[in-house]
Parts: structure tokens; C-alpha cells; sequence
């Protein structure tokens, strides 16, 4: 049986909106993931938002105080999208309308898996030769040998941690908002609106780099 914090039917303003065929984890494990991970990251922007520069690319380095202003208002963003997530398993989460929550989860959700597909992508055709999938900027100052050396380290962080760091972010917090939606047509649409989402976004990221301009900062 699932446990569930007890909420009157009158002040759950999604009850007609349950199905009680939907069987319930004993925990939310998927809540708790998401948010797990969402502070984890935001950890990580905290470190860019104080000074680090460990995994910035080139460019990023060399602006540090447009970086370091960036980073602290996504810190921000991420702790609010934190707060989403632990609603979804909080009793005002049955007090608000489910659109409430699940609008800004899909958006985080669709962003984090797309950026994730579409990394994945450009940086490994950049690994193979293709330098013409990833648009780095030119910095100033830099030698073409030490710019190209920096890319190609930053391809290869990208490959490695930051796009699979996406992918998994995307994918819990995609997870967290079907679990809390309790209908099976309910899920269905989640899961369809989804993959539309991610197809959009990625195909109009291919636009933009057959037209020469920049999907991404890196």
C-alpha cells in the first residue's frame, strides 16, 4: 500500500484528476532523487557564481564577472525548481492546481534531456573531427594552439560529465512529476508532451547551427 500524507478531499483540488488503479511507490523515490540531485548541481553553479573555474570553458574564464552574475541567479532558479520538486510530494501539492507545479517541472525536465541529446551530439561529431558542431568563441589574446587545446578539453568534460549530468537531472525530475501524476492517461500525456518537447527543441537547434548561428554557449 502506498503511504500518502492525509489530505480532506475538499481541499484536493486535483481528486478529480486521481485514479486509484495507479499503484504508488511506498516512497517517493523519484521526489527525493530530483531534489537530491537539482541541490547537487546548484552546488556546482554556487561554485562557478564564487570563482571557480573548474569545467568553464574559455570563454567563461576570461569573463568571470558576467559568469560569476549568471551563476548565482541559476543557483537561485535551481533552488526555486527545488522547492517545486519537494512539493510534488507535500500536501500543498494536492492544494494547487497540478499545472502549477507540473508546467515549470516540464520545462526544467524537456531543457535538461534536450541540452543533454543535443550535447551528446555536437561534442562527440567536435571529438571526431566535425569542429564545425561546436561553435566556440573566439577569445582574445589566445593562441589558436592553446584555444584549440582548451576546446577539445572541454568537449571531452562536456561528453563525459556535464551532458550526462543533464541527462540524469532531466530524466529524475521528469520521473518526480509522473510519479505524481496518478491517472494513466494523465502519464501518458506527460511522457508523449515529453518526447515533443525534446524533439523541438533539438530539431530547432539543428536550425540554428545549418544557419550558422549559435544554439548554445559552448
Amino acid at each position: 500500500m502506498a503511504r500518502e500524507t492525509s489530505i480532506s478531499p475538499e481541499n484536493d483540488v486535483n481528486s478529480d484528476c486521481r485514479e486509484s488503479g495507479v499503484d504508488l511507490p511506498s516512497r517517493p523515490i523519484w521526489v527525493h532523487l530530483a531534489f537530491v540531485f537539482t541541490i547537487l548541481f546548484m552546488l556546482l553553479h554556487v561554485y562557478w557564481a564564487v570563482g571557480g573555474t573548474w569545467g568553464l570553458p574559455l570563454l567563461a574564464q576570461h569573463e568571470k564577472a558576467a559568469v560569476q552574475a549568471v551563476n548565482w541567479v541559476v543557483s537561485v532558479i535551481m533552488v526555486c525548481g527545488a522547492i517545486f520538486i519537494l512539493a510534488l510530494n507535500h500536501p500543498i501539492g494536492r492544494r494547487v492546481r497540478a499545472w502549477m507545479l507540473l508546467v515549470p517541472i516540464w520545462i526544467a525536465a524537456v531543457v535538461c534531456i534536450s541540452h543533454a541529446v543535443y550535447g551528446f551530439v555536437t561534442k562527440a561529431l567536435y571529438l571526431s573531427g566535425y569542429h564545425g558542431a561546436v561553435d566556440f568563441p573566439v577569445v582574445p589574446g589566445i593562441s589558436a594552439a592553446r584555444a584549440a587545446e582548451a576546446n577539445h578539453l572541454s568537449a571531452v568534460q562536456d561528453l563525459l560529465v556535464f551532458e550526462p549530468c543533464f541527462l540524469i537531472q532531466g530524466v529524475v525530475i521528469a520521473l518526480a512529476a509522473w510519479q505524481f501524476i496518478r491517472t494513466l492517461e494523465g502519464r501518458r500525456r506527460w511522457g508523449t508532451s515529453m518526447l515533443l518537447g525534446i524533439a523541438v527543441i533539438d530539431v530547432f537547434g539543428v536550425l540554428l547551427s545549418l544557419v550558422g548561428m549559435r544554439f548554445a554557449l559552448s
